[in-house]
């Protein structure tokens, strides 16, 4: 069975559930506000799912707003999906958007789902994939300012991101040997040092101790032109934004965010909350339906 947890309660992520779930056969749980749930079903017109039984997260929810009401709500949703599956109740876990903002009025300090689960579940090992048909990225760093990126990234970190990717590439889609590119952290990947020095201080020793243990890497490559002229298993993005934006603007709408590490298949649609349409009929369920077929696909269930 999978668990899906429904997000902060004043966006868009009851809707999309709402909307994706009549297309699949299979029995979910649902971790969120009922009322909420009960809110949204009348105001768009959706039918409450026959497959999907709910475990009622208390609280005063508010429709489009940035609350501490409605970050503690998705808090404890995320929190009950965790426990289902230390249980054995759910296979895997989907996670609708939560807001950050909302999460920090509540008190729960995370820059995101994915440290959220790692710390709960006690991984040291994590990291956030974004899958879509036509492509995967995974991240160094993630849910950081971009002035401090250089002074996190290390050799260490690049080589333990390319064998995580490794390890899930070959369990989950059958790819015996994936080739990687590694993207440069500066303009035109540092262009020998004239543009920074991280390319030759962290990036290249990383690239040549994954090749002397046998991975199919390459780079790094110039961040700009790599994503017109490459075509590689996966990408290894040093920040966020250098990964994300490349990735929506091919993706948006059926990509889907995977943590990996973690001891079970936790996904989600790749958008966020998205305030400004909630309770209009507008939201696309396409990401979040491409999130619970994955979940389905990575967990066999």
């Amino acid at each position: 069975m999978i668990g899906i947890t429904l997000g902060d309660p004043g966006g868009i992520g009851i809707e999309v559930v709402l909307r994706a779930l009549p297309h699949f056969d299979k029995a979910f749980i649902l971790f969120g506000n009922k009322k909420a749930v009960e809110y949204y079903s009348h105001r768009l017109n959706l039918p409450l799912p026959k497959n999907a039984r709910i475990v009622n997260i208390q609280g005063n929810f508010k429709v489009g707003e940035i609350s501490a009401e409605n970050g503690k709500i998705a808090y404890n949703s995320i929190i009950e999906g965790i426990k289902a599956v230390r249980d054995g109740v759910c296979k895997a876990i989907v996670t609708a958007p939560i807001h950050k903002k909302a999460m920090h009025l509540a008190g729960y300090n995370y820059p995101g789902h994915t440290e959220l689960f790692a710390e709960k579940l006690f991984c040291d090992r994590y990291a956030m994939m974004m899958v879509s048909d036509n492509m995967k990225v995974i991240f160094v760093t993630t849910h950081i300012p971009i002035s401090v990126v250089s002074s996190i990234l290390s050799k260490e970190e690049v080589i333990q991101k390319v064998k995580l990717a490794q390890v899930n590439l070959k369990h989950y889609w059958g790819i015996t040997s994936p080739s990687f590119g590694i993207l440069g952290l500066n303009p035109h990947a540092g262009d020998s040092g004239l543009f920074g020095t991280e390319e030759i201080k962290i990036l290249k020793p990383a690239i040549r101790e994954l090749k002397e243990k046998g991975f199919n890497v390459e780079g790094p490559f110039p961040p700009d032109t790599y994503w017109v002229s490459e075509k590689k298993d996966c990408t290894v993005a040093l920040y966020h934004d250098q990964g994300m934006i490349p990735f929506k603007l091919m993706s948006y709408g059926r990509g889907v965010n995977v943590t990996l590490g973690l001891p079970f298949p936790r996904t989600s649609p790749d958008h966020g909350t998205a305030f400004d349409i909630v309770g209009k009929g507008l939201a696309n369920f396409g990401s979040m339906e491409k999130a619970i077929e994955l979940a389905i696909f990575m967990s066999n269930a």
